[in-house]
């Protein structure tokens, strides 16, 4: 009989951790706030930066800003950043450039000097021939 209380216990224990890490895995890769269709990205009426372009080359996206940007954030997932996440980078002179994979979708966001966030950009990289 202790057998199978072990064998419970490890079996219950391993479908909530299954379940934790479903909610987890949902909770990351369902979109939170819509995606932007332009390059000109505005939270609120204070927020004047805008990405002019994004140009994906041998494995590298190069991000070109406007305004008064001061910070991005690259990631393949589309739940928004926080404002202290490790993913905020320094835009200098208002361009930046990061390394990516390529064959994959990823969402861009800026931040500006009030720390306001944007709403996403996406950009698919794919393999120069």
């Amino acid at each position: 009989m202790n057998k199978n209380n072990q064998s419970t216990f490890i079996l219950t224990a391993g479908l909530i951790v299954l379940i934790i890490l479903t909610v987890v895995s949902v909770y990351n890769i369902l979109p939170r706030n819509k995606e932007s269709n332009s390059f000109y990205v505005k939270v609120e009426d204070d927020m004047s930066a805008k990405i002019e372009s994004i140009e994906s080359k041998n494995g590298k996206l190069d991000i070109m800003t406007s305004g008064d940007a001061k910070e991005f954030c690259v990631k393949p997932t589309k739940s928004t950043p926080d404002i202290n996440n490790i993913c905020w980078k320094e835009i200098k002179n208002s361009t930046a450039t990061i390394t990516v994979y390529q064959n994959k979708k990823y969402y861009i966001w800026i931040k500006d000097n009030k720390d306001k966030i944007s709403s996403p950009m996406s950009i698919n990289t794919k393999n120069e021939k």
